[in-house]
């Protein structure tokens, strides 16, 4: 998913404008006929061995399918194998942690009959991400993977996604190839909106105004109403101090090959 406008005001429960790209992640179920389950991912090469009646570890790349098990356990009656490859740049403020929980419920969804809807697929992704792994997130990746297209996403403690009906919207999407820890920047921002940071807070404050703005510009096909809001989000970024040098200039070189609006997206630091 990318963020259209409003990252990391799902941190204060904010709304959100979120949307499903075109990189995939790949996803290889067979059931098992005896109790154990397997997890292997192709792009790190991590597999795990663990019975239904075991907790799988916690401190792998895969946690997030291991809270997630821990939670449907006992809705769980047979070993299976599972396995992921993804075209998602990870740490690349895709959301590609949230893409591996939705997937996985999905899967194990269908599996095991658990007719899991895209909102409780939702939060039990948010749940594993925030309550049980720690990470300090808000509900947009989980809501807006769950449910695809482009939305308008209520991200507090009663989630709502309102699917806005756009036809066409242009927008490409570069790599900083720079590494960053998402998890530090989020802690620290987090930290700031705790101590009441006065910074924080009106940058966050600005960042809502230009999501509810850019639903109106959506709606309206007003590309340049949304770019400028873009426009504005990225200096609350700079405020933040959750920007680069890279990214800034990989911003201005977007602007002057003609986009109508440039921003950073996902945690940011990278």
């Amino acid at each position: 998913r990318i963020c259209i406008v409003g990252d990391k005001v799902d941190l204060l429960g904010k709304p959100v404008i979120a949307m499903a790209i075109n990189l995939m992640m790949r996803f290889n179920y067979k059931p098992r006929s005896d109790d154990t389950i397997e997890f292997y991912s192709y792009n790190t090469n991590e597999r795990i061995h663990f019975t239904l009646d075991e907790s799988p570890p916690k401190n792998i790349d895969l946690a997030y399918w291991s809270v997630l098990f821990d939670r449907l356990k006992s809705k769980i009656d047979h070993g299976f194998y599972l396995a992921v490859s993804s075209d998602i740049p990870i740490g690349g403020g895709l959301s590609t942690s949230a893409a591996l929980s939705v997937g996985f419920l999905k899967i194990v969804s269908d599996a095991f009959n658990l007719n899991l809807h895209s909102n409780e697929i939702a939060e039990l992704a948010y749940l594993g991400e925030n309550h049980d792994l720690g990470i300090q997130c808000g509900r947009m990746d989980q809501y807006s993977i769950a449910h695809g297209g482009i939305t308008f996403i209520h991200t507090d403690e009663n989630p709502r996604v309102e699917q806005l009906n756009i036809n066409k919207l242009p927008i490409v999407v570069g790599d900083s190839v720079e590494k960053r820890k998402a998890a530090s920047v989020l802690n620290r921002i987090k930290r700031q909106i705790q101590e009441r940071d006065e910074i924080t807070l009106k940058a966050f404050k600005e960042i809502e105004s230009c999501v509810t703005q850019s639903k109106a510009a959506l709606l309206n096909n007003n590309y340049q109403k949304l770019g400028l809001c873009m426009e504005i989000q990225q200096q609350q970024e700079i405020l933040l101090e959750a920007t680069t040098p890279k990214i800034l200039k990989l911003c201005e070189a977007a602007k002057s090959a003609g986009a109508l609006g440039a921003k950073q997206m996902g945690a940011g630091g990278g």
